[in-house]
């Protein structure tokens, strides 16, 4: 009883802001076409083409291979963009992300320090940098695979990597490991979210 009053009160709410309408729009642009217009036609096929998730492992690809932007609050909105493409998200978020790091660690590697001075000058004093050199060392690789999948700036982490004796084999294994894990809770929690705000703009009377 007390959860039915709850519900009822945040029903009304989500209809007083507007979230209703909007749940009920975003919901039918998710599985048809039809009644939207050019543009939402455009995003519609967007989202269910073949490429959706390459597009996903190309923003990966730059986020990890440059460190431009952070990759977190990309693969929510393609989450919340593509719900259904959870899978290709995830797939391509993960691989973009380790092929991205790994090229970028064979780049330093094969620039050297000169790279590394060039566009990071301040990285080699940076608390992560400390921490992340005891790490390594305490652990290899399964210190990769950690920093990975934690929401920690992994630049360090990789410049260790290029400038110590680990293979770029071990080390994107490593990478797959802590992103696949990384980037699977970040999709499961965007779908859970998801699920529960169109639970409640869906709510009626009948379901109390």
């Amino acid at each position: 009883m007390r959860h039915d009053r709850l519900m009822r009160w945040v029903h009304r709410l989500a209809e007083r802001s507007g979230l209703v309408p909007l749940v009920a729009y975003y919901t039918a642009s998710l599985h048809s076409e039809k009644k939207l217009n050019a543009g939402s036609r455009l995003l519609f096929r967007i989202r269910h083409g073949a490429a959706y998730p390459l597009l996903v492992a190309l923003l990966a690809i730059l986020s990890a291979g440059t460190s431009l932007y952070p990759f977190g609050p990309v693969i929510v909105a393609a989450t919340v963009f593509a719900p259904q493409r959870w899978l290709g998200v995830i797939v391509g978020a993960t691989l973009g992300a380790v092929c991205g790091a790994t090229g970028l660690t064979f780049f330093i590697r094969w620039l050297g320090l000169g790279l590394l001075d060039a566009y990071f000058p301040e990285i080699r004093q940076s608390a992560m940098w400390s921490h992340s050199e005891y790490w390594i060392g305490q652990y290899g690789e399964l210190a990769i695979a950690a920093i990975a999948a934690l929401p920690v700036p992994q630049m360090p982490a990789l410049v260790l990597a290029a400038l110590g004796e680990m293979s770029l084999a071990t080390l994107a294994l490593a990478l797959l490991a802590g992103k696949l894990l990384k980037y699977s809770l970040y999709v499961g929690g965007v779908l859970v979210v998801l699920q529960a705000i169109r639970h409640v703009a869906e709510w009626t009377e009948e379901d109390a």
